[in-house]
This record gives structure tokens, C-alpha cells and sequence, in this order.
């Protein structure tokens, strides 16, 4: 069907009632709301795609059900016989598309003679060509009437003509009866707009020919129901005057006054002088809405926007906050948009400002400051000059000072509702004198009064007029003065959600296209970081290689590493690089050696590292940085930023003066060895060992098995003197610093190796292992890790070294579990070891082989293997190690089916560690007595034992033991419930109790 072209022959009315009628008259309207209210949305918007989502939150008013979408499928079937090829209802990519010609839906024909005769209501493009009615379709309905004689004839502009026959159209409300209140409300006001821009157009034209009585009754029908449309009731007076119905016209210029919550508008007020006898000319004022400019007529209100976007897509919610911010009556207050570079701020401001040009019957004021921009930021006074021009005040005229250029513009703008979009503001200075008076702090009596015959829409409108000019402000900066001084309501903007992303870059490109490469689709979004500009422009380079599919641009993207800029576009770097221009220079500084930092999260202790400077200012630098959103203040003292931010700024270190860079990258590295190493300490040991209880010593699952332990670190060198690395400052414990920081340290690593800092390298590879070891969801960033420290140790020669990443690499193996090639990685450390002859390394890595043996399911082969180890661990003077090769003899030893041995060697571990009652091996040697002691039969003291281990376990923070120990306490408590019996160690119902009570 996607190539079926419609046939004509019916037309559908949305002017009104919903109406579907055939060319022979015959009406076939659905009598099924769902269905009419599907065919209206579609009408609506004929010719675009219409999504399927808002489809369906269209016909089911804002609540579909969890079926909606297949009885959506059965409204087009159904739909689809109706129109019968006369339109033709067809599927694209996400949606659905109605195709005809524009003669048959009365709304579009009704746009494109208005159109055509100059009325344009900003927000909606109007196709170029003749208009509907001078066009016929191949088997349409007949032609409505010609206008009147009197229209037609004369030396009338010949818009009046088209204008006339738009108006005739009409036949009530729109949408009425469409079978969807939500689509009325959101389709119906701006058609009623429209509506009345062309009858005050209409009118004007006509009281020039002074032929004002012929609209006089659409006047009287129309300003009740828009009360806040001084326009039209200027229209009304002056055409009820041109029919010599002067006392009628002073009637409703009392009764539309009388309304108005403010003073009326220059324009209103000439009019009531002239009804009232005080002003001759009556010509001079017809114009337009505003003041005459000196020796001139008065202009149209001004309409400034610029053209909206075709390719907009998303922000509902930051719509729905500009709809709600701009009409809160007293509390109307100056909107400021907020956002970093790329994000939407213009775009989305103008497409709102687009769809709400109606609710600002006196015009709509629009300037681009240039704050950030490659020009000088534009002055107050020339954006005021161009402001009082479009309100029509002569250049000579003008008045000569700032201050007295801004108070004739407040002076003008009062009591008006006019919108004016400052776009692109750079400070406070420079928006303050563009700033209307605010409205009163409360609102008069008769704020809300409406005509007796209004509604309670123009109840809203009557409390809009109220809240006078609303301003909407867009910065890449907070503005924070600006806040201060002029209480504007913020809306900051983030990047698009992933939902936004796709549906943007299927405007920009195909929906077909992105529907059929959804995970391309989904990548290509991310490496934009979802910033519309970046996918605008990613959208641009598909169109210039028709050849390529997503994934070919997702594959382009990977390689380049870049911002996807294409030929002669800004692009992203270039928006940057603008805001880069308005920063001081030490925190321009800081911005381009920020590309040396490879995390997504920058605290102010490595950023004064980089910088040079103290902590305190490089906080400052920071927030400078934060205030034009090149960085995130995420949380207090933690600043992130996007990943095309990073790239920018690692471009901008990449020009850093000789030296400059490489001396900072050392620094960098420096400070993350010393702050690896902190947490390193703070967790006071590694990760645990597997579970060694056998399993037919348990009657429930045995405990969860954790990833064996890597080796301890090499020793940690000093911090250079006069720096303090901090660590954990923002975070709460050494676990939390390395999820926010591990990106950063595995970059250091790499980048350490490629820059030739090999001894660095490698010690900043092995202490992350540590830390690594914890993180279960990071195996394979440890292994990136851990191979690249291991090239690095091989580049200094250094076997200490190897062994230490080696047998990283093999623990990691273990996980993945990988036993043989474990095996042969750890048989490689341990060479290394017995070459350089140190007994502590030989240990380390021979109780891996161990732990390793264990894990594959031979503790046959691991226990006279750890007994040599304890042995050996007997002529060593760190006694924590004895008592952990004792701990992991008694973890394979329960493995083996040896209970008994294995608590008497788990005694001893806990005697030794007696000493160090916050070392972590404690914990775990109080957990492996729990598992002998339950393997023996022995619960009660199991269960005192195991509870022991968890309340030593709370302030050591290891989930691994925690777990394996809260499984062990279910094991056991299984075992004595099921029982029925005291144990031997005298833990009967009575101890189970208060055991069981001490646990909650």
C-alpha cells in the first residue's frame, strides 16, 4: 500500500462536528468514538507520520490499556475498508500515515488558504503551490460557493478573497465530537487560533475599504469567546463604529474593558477614544495592535520567531513545564532554559514558543544575545533598539540611552500578553535591562470575570491576559545572579532519553531505518551521548552516504573517538569551543588538562593535582566549569561530564604547551597510586576463598562460592611531598570510591603504558586488584586491567612484577572459572617467584595454586600442598600470613571431608589473628570454624560461632563472607529446627530462641 496513491472522492470535515462524507453525499462517520477519534488525529496531520505511541494516547484519552496497541491494528483495519482507497491510511516505520489531497480535510484546506493569503500561526508549514480551492481533486466534492460580490469586487487585496473562504468553512467548534477530549484539547486551540488571526486580518482589510459592517456579526460571535484578544475586540469597535453603530460599539468596549484585569492595550484605548468622540481618525488605528509609529499607521503585532523545526522530537515534560510556568497568573515569572552545548535549549524554546503563539495575542519578541557565540555578545541597547522598531516606534523616535530605551519598552509592554524569547544569554548584565515590569503581586477583583455567555477556557484566558508579558530565557550558563535578582523559574535541560533519542534520529533520518537497525539505532544514540545536535549531525553524515546503515556510522564513530561532525557543519567541538571562549583562563586550563583524566567523575583533589593549585580553588575551577555546563556537580564535590565533553577536552590537552601535558599526566598517576593504595588499606584485606564445607555435611545448599583472593600489594610508594591524596572524601567507603573511579584508574593504566610510565603501570594494575577482587560485575575491566599492567611489568623486566599480574590474571580466570588455564598462568608466577628467590612471593603464589586446586575440586592434591605453605609460613615474620594459609588449610580440609582437622587448624588462625581483631582474615577464620564446627555435628556452637562472624563482619564491609556467613546461619538454624533436639553444645529451644531473637 505504500505506493497507493488516494482516488479522492471524499472529504472529511474536522471544522465542526467530525464529519466523513462521500462525493455523493452520503455520510459514513464512525459511529465508534475510538475509531472517529483515530481518523481525526490522522486528519489532522495529513501527510506526516503520526506515531504509533501517540496514537494510542490519542484514541484512549491519555489512558490506553495494556491492549491498545493490537486494538489500534484492528481501528486501521477497520478504518482502511471505510476509506476505501479514497484516502489511504498506510504503515510507516513507527506510525501511520493519512494520504490524500489536501481538498479533502476542511482544517488543512482551511491552513492552506490562510496560508496562501499571508495568515500564518507560527509552529506548522504551509506547502507551497495554489491553494485547495484552485485545485481540484480528481473526483472530489464540489467547490463550497464563491465569496460574496462585495469581497470579490473592488481593488481589495486579493487576500481577503482567500481569507473569506477559509472562514466559510467553519461550521462550529473544531473537533467536536472527535471521540477524544485530549486530542480537542490539543489540536482544537491552535486551529481556533488560526481561526481568529484570519478573521482580524478579515477585518482589518475590510474597514480599509470601509465595508467593516460585513463581519460584524463574526466579530460579536467571536470576542466573548476570546476575551483576551484585544484584537479582535479592537476590530469589533471599530467596525460596529464603520456601521454607524457607534452606541453599540461604546457598549462593548465597556463590556471588553470591563474584563480586562490590566488597563487595555494602545491600541483598545484609541479605539474607546474615537466611539467616545475624543479622536478624529479612526483610520490611523486599524492597522494593527500597536501605536503608530511617528508619522506613521500603527504596525501589526510583532512575530519574530524564527522557523520552527521539522525535526523536533520528544520533551514532554519540559514542555509541559513551560505550558505551566507561562500561565500561573500572578505567578508569571521570567522562564530561564538551561543546558549544556548541543542539548536543545533554542530548539526546544522555539518550538513552544511555536505552539503557544496563540496564547500571546499581542505578538511574540525574539533575539539571539550571542552569548556564546564566535560575535561579541550583543548589547542591551541594540536588542532594544530592534524590540522598539518591531513595536512600531520610529527611529526618530528612539530614544538615545539605555535606561530610557528600557523603560519605553517596559512602558509599551505593559498590561500586553506578549511573549519574548531572549535566546542564548550570556549574563545577568545583559538580560536585566531586556526584562518587562513584572505583573502585580496580586490580581484585581474582576481578574477572572469573563461575559456572561464565555466558557471556562476563556476563564483561562482572562486569567492569562492577566499575568501580561512572560519572557523565556535560554543560557549555556546557570545565571545564577540572574536567579538571585529576578526570581525567574528554572528549567534545566538534560540530554534526550533514550525513547527521545530514537525518535529524533528517525526524523532526522527514516523511522524505517531506525526501526530496522534498532540496536545500531540504540548505539548510535549513546556515542551522541543522546545530545540532539550530536545526533542532528550523525543524521547529516547518513544522508551524505546513502550506502552506509546505522551500524556502518556506529562502526565510524568507534574509530574516529570523535564528536560526529560532519563536512562544513558547527558541530559539537565547534558549540565547545564557543563556550570555552567565556571562561577565565585558569579555568580554561583546568578544562583542557581534564582530558588527561580518563574517568567520568572529577573530584577537586585530582583536578588541583592536574591543575597545580589548591583543593579549595580548584573547587572554584570547577564550579566556574559547572556554571556553563561543561561539568555536572552530580553530587557535592563530584563533578561528571558527558563522554563528547571528554573528548573535547582530551582534544584541547592534546594542544597543551610542551611539557605541560606529560608533567600533569605524571602527577595524575601519582595521585591515583597513592589514593588506590588508601583504599586499598582501608579495606585492610582481599577478597575470600570458596566455600570449603562439604556438601554432604549440610542437609540445605552448601554456602555461595566467591572468587579467590589475588595477591597483597606491592608495597605503596610515598605521595610527593605537599600532596595528600583523599580518596574517599565524597565516597563512603574504599567500594564506593572504586565504582565512581574505577573507569579513571583502568584509563591511567593504559594510558600509563602507552606513554611509557611502566613501573607505573604495573603497580597502579596490581593494587586495583585488590579492589577489583570485590567488584564481581567488573571482570572484565580487571582483565583489561591486569593484561595491560602485565605487558608493562614485562617492559621493565621486572619478575616480581609479572608474578604479581600473572597471578591477577589467573584469580580472574578462576571467576570466569577457567581451572586449566589458571593453572598454567599461576605455574608461570610461581617461576617467576622461585627465579628471584622472595619467600613471601612464593607463598602468595603457592597458596593460589592451592585455592585454585580446591576450587577445581581436588583438595587432595591441596592440602599437602597449603601444609607446606603453613610450614613455610611458620619461618615468616608476618604472622597474618601464617594465620591465612592456616584458615585456607582448614577451608580444603572441610573441602576434603576432615572436619577435625580442620577445625583445629581454624582455632589456630583465630588465636593468631586475636591480635588483629579488625583484620578481615579474622572474619573469615571465625566463619571457616562455623563451617568445621557444623561439619562435626556441633550446631549450637556453630551457631554462636557464625553469629560471631556476622557481627564481626558488619564493620569490615566484605559482601563475600557476609553472604557465605548469612548462608551458613540458614544452614544451621535448619539443621536445629529440624532436629527436635538439644545439641551437644547445649543449645536447646530455649538458647535457639534468644540465639534467633539476637539476630533480628
Amino acid at each position: 500500500m505504500a505506493g497507493t496513491r488516494a482516488r479522492g472522492g471524499m472529504r472529511i470535515d474536522l471544522l465542526g462536528a467530525v464529519t466523513v462524507r462521500r462525493d455523493c453525499g452520503t455520510t459514513v462517520t464512525p459511529s465508534a468514538p475510538k475509531r472517529r477519534a483515530l481518523l481525526a488525529a490522522l486528519a489532522v496531520e495529513l501527510d506526516q507520520v503520526v506515531p504509533t505511541d501517540r496514537l494510542v494516547e490519542l484514541v484512549w484519552d491519555g489512558a490506553p490499556p495494556a491492549t491498545a496497541r493490537a486494538a489500534l491494528q484492528g481501528h486501521v483495519t477497520g478504518l482502511r475498508r471505510l476509506l476505501d482507497g479514497r484516502l489511504v491510511l498506510a504503515t510507516r516505520g513507527a506510525g501511520y500515515t493519512l494520504t490524500g489531497g489536501p481538498e479533502q480535510v476542511d482544517a488543512v484546506r482551511f491552513e492552506r488558504l490562510c496560508g496562501r493569503a499571508g495568515v500564518l500561526l507560527p509552529g506548522r508549514p504551509h506547502a507551497a503551490g495554489p491553494a485547495p480551492a484552485d485545485r481540484p481533486g480528481p473526483a472530489g466534492p464540489p467547490s463550497p460557493a464563491p465569496p460574496p460580490a462585495a469581497v470579490r469586487t473592488g481593488s481589495e487585496d486579493p487576500a481577503l478573497a482567500l481569507l473569506r473562504t477559509a472562514l466559510d468553512l467553519w461550521r462550529g467548534p473544531a473537533l467536536t465530537d472527535c471521540g477524544s477530549d485530549l486530542l480537542r484539547r490539543r489540536a482544537a486551540p491552535r486551529l481556533a487560533g488560526l481561526r481568529a488571526r484570519a478573521l482580524d486580518r478579515l477585518a482589518e482589510g475590510l474597514c480599509r475599504l470601509d465595508r467593516g459592517s460585513e463581519v460584524v456579526a463574526e466579530l460579536i460571535e467571536a470576542v466573548p469567546a476570546r476575551p483576551a484578544d484585544q484584537r479582535l475586540a479592537v476590530r469589533l469597535v471599530d467596525c460596529l463604529d464603520q456601521a454607524g453603530r457607534r452606541a453599540e460599539a461604546r457598549s462593548w468596549y465597556d463590556r471588553v474593558t470591563a474584563q480586562l484585569s490590566s488597563a487595555p492595550g494602545p491600541a483598545l484605548r484609541l479605539a474607546g477614544e474615537r466611539v467616545a468622540g475624543r479622536s478624529p481618525s479612526r483610520t490611523a488605528a486599524v492597522a494593527g495592535s500597536w501605536p503608530a509609529a511617528a508619522g506613521g499607521l500603527p504596525c501589526p503585532a510583532p512575530s519574530q520567531l524564527p522557523r520552527a523545526s521539522r525535526r523536533f522530537a520528544g520533551r514532554a515534560a519540559e514542555l509541559a513545564r513551560l505550558d505551566a510556568a507561562t500561565a500561573t497568573g500572578s505567578e508569571a515569572r521570567p522562564v530561564l532554559v538551561t543546558g549544556p552545548a548541543g542539548v536543545g535549549k533554542s530548539s526546544l524554546v522555539q518550538h513552544w514558543a511555536h505552539r503557544a503563539a496563540d496564547r500571546f495575542p499581542d505578538g511574540v519578541l525574539h533575539a539571539d544575545l550571542r552569548g556564546f557565540d564566535e560575535r561579541d555578545p550583543r548589547e542591551p541597547a541594540e536588542v532594544l533598539a530592534g524590540f522598539l522598531a518591531a513595536l512600531g516606534v520610529a527611529g526618530s523616535a528612539l530614544p538615545a540611552s539605555l535606561d530610557a530605551r528600557a523603560r519605553r519598552y517596559r512602558e509599551l509592554l505593559t498590561g500586553r500578553r506578549i511573549l519574548i524569547v531572549l535566546d542564548n544569554a550570556r549574563s545577568h548584565r545583559q538580560v536585566a535591562p531586556l526584562l518587562p515590569d513584572p505583573p502585580p503581586d496580586h490580581a484585581p477583583e474582576d481578574a477572572l470575570r469573563t461575559a456572561p455567555d464565555a466558557t471556562p477556557d476563556t476563564a483561562l484566558d482572562a486569567e492569562r491576559a492577566w499575568a501580561g508579558p512572560v519572557t523565556v530565557i535560554t543560557s549555556r550558563g546557570r545565571l545564577r545572579d540572574l536567579l538571585v535578582h529576578e526570581a525567574v523559574t528554572p528549567i534545566p535541560l538534560d540530554v534526550l532519553t533514550p525513547a527521545e533519542a530514537l525518535e529524533l534520529l528517525g526524523r532526522a533520518t527514516d523511522p524505517a531505518r531506525v526501526a530496522a537497525e534498532p540496536r545500531a539505532a540504540a548505539e548510535l544514540a549513546e556515542r551522541c551521548d543522546r545530545l540532539p545536535l550530536a545526533l542532528r549531525l550523525a543524521a547529516a553524515r547518513l544522508a551524505a552516504r546513502p550506502d552506509w546503515t546505522l551500524a556502518d556510522l556506529v562502526a565510524e564513530l568507534a574509530v574516529e573517538r570523535a564528536a560526529p561532525t560532519g563536512p562544513g557543519a558547527p558541530g559539537v567541538g565547534a558549540a565547545l569551543d564557543l563556550t570555552c571562549r567565556t571562561l577565565p583562563p585558569a579555568a580554561a586550563r583546568l578544562f583542557a588538562l581534564l582530558g588527561l583524566h580518563p574517568g567520568v567523575v572529577v573530584d577537586p583533589g585530582a583536578a588541583a593535582v592536574l591543575a597545580e593549585v589548591t583543593p579549595a580553588e580548584a573547587r572554584r575551577l570547577l564550579a566556574r566549569l559547572d556554571a556553563v555546563h561543561l561539568l555536572e556537580e552530580s553530587a557535592p564535590g563530584l563533578f561528571a561530564r558527558r563522554e563528547l565533553v571528554r573528548l573535547h577536552s582530551a582534544g584541547l590537552a592534546a594542544e597543551l604547551p610542551a611539557g605541560q601535558g606529560p608533567a600533569a599526566l605524571d602527577r595524575l598517576i601519582e595521585h591515583y597510586l597513592a589514593a588506590t593504595a588508601a583504599a586499598v588499606s582501608s579495606t585492610d584485606s582481599t577478597t575470600g576463598r570458596p566455600s570449603a564445607t562439604p556438601p554432604s555435611a549440610v542437609t540445605t545448599p552448601p554456602s555461595t562460592v566467591t572468587p579467590i583472593r589475588p595477591l597483597a600489594p606491592a608495597p605503596a610508594p610515598s605521595p610527593p611531598a605537599g600532596r595528600t591524596p583523599a580518596p574517599a572524601a565524597a565516597a563512603r567507603t574504599a567500594g564506593d570510591w572504586f565504582d565512581r573511579e574505577e573507569p579513571a584508574v583502568r584509563g591511567l593504566v593504559l594510558r600509563a603504558e602507552q606513554h611509557g610510565r611502566s613501573a607505573a603501570a604495573w603497580r597502579l594494575a596490581h593494587r586495583a586488584g585488590a579492589l577489583y577482587a570485590k567488584a564481581e560485575d567488573r571482570r572484565a575491566e580487571w582483565w583489561t586491567t591486569a593484561e595491560s599492567g602485565l605487558r608493562a611489568a614485562r617492559a621493565c623486566a621486572d619478575p616480581a612484577a609479572v608474578a604479581r599480574l600473572t597471578t591477577d590474571l589467573a584469580v580472574i580466570l578462576v571467576g570466569r572459572p577457567d581451572v586449566r588455564a589458571a593453572l598454567g598462568l599461576l605455574d608461570q608466577a610461581l617461576a617467576s617467584a622461585d627465579l628471584i628467590g622472595d619467600p613471601v612471593l612464593r607463598h602468595h603464589c603457592r597458596a593460589r595454586v592451592a585455592d585454585v586446586l580446591v576450587r577445581a575440586g581436588r583438595p587432595d592434591r591441596a592440602v599437602p600442598l597449603l601444609a607446606d605453605v603453613v610450614a613455610r609460613a611458620r619461618t615468616l615474620p608476618d604472622d597474618r600470613l601464617l594465620a591465612r594459609a592456616l584458615d585456607e588449610l582448614a577451608g580444603a580440609q572441610l573441602a576434603g571431608g576432615a572436619p577435625g582437622p580442620a577445625l583445629a587448624h581454624a582455632d589456630e588462625a583465630v588465636r593468631i589473628l586475636a591480635a588483629h581483631p579488625d583484620a578481615t582474615e579474622t572474619v573469615r577464620a571465625t566463619h571457616t570454624r562455623a563451617e568445621a564446627l557444623h561439619a562435626l555435628g556441633r550446631h549450637g556452637a556453630a551457631l554462636t560461632t557464625v553469629r560471631l562472624a556476622l557481627a564481626l563482619g558488619r564493620t569490615q564491609a566484605d559482601p563475600g563472607v557476609a553472604a557465605r556467613s548469612h548462608a551458613l546461619l540458614a544452614t544451621v538454624l535448619h539443621t536445629l529446627g529440624g532436629s527436635g533436639s538439644s545439641s551437644t553444645d547445649g543449645a536447646g529451644p530455649a538458647g535457639r530462641r534468644a540465639a534467633t531473637g539476637a539476630d533480628r
